[in-house]
């Protein structure tokens, strides 16, 4: 039996407007957890690659999130829906 890649995501900067400096520092750690979680579950698409991740802007997702934890719900969410589009 082989096991499959695992995906680790680190993200470098996440600027939310609304949000502390730690709560901005909360949500990156819930995205990165989530998307994680999604991407070891699911995986790409085929023809899908770690730069078409990079490539979708954060900020034309949707989110009607109002704490830092659902923030990074929602958009490792919609990052991963974007992506399996």
């Amino acid at each position: 039996m082989t096991q499959a890649a695992r995906t680790i995501i680190e993200i470098d900067t996440l600027t939310l407007d609304g949000f502390s400096e730690q709560d901005g520092r909360k949500a990156a750690a819930v995205f990165e957890e989530r998307l994680t979680e999604l991407l070891n579950r699911h995986g790409l698409p085929e023809g899908r690659t770690a730069e078409d991740i990079a490539a979708v802007d954060l900020g034309k997702l949707p989110s009607s999130a109002t704490t830092p934890e659902g923030l990074g719900r929602e958009l490792a969410g919609a990052l991963f829906q974007q992506v399996w589009l």
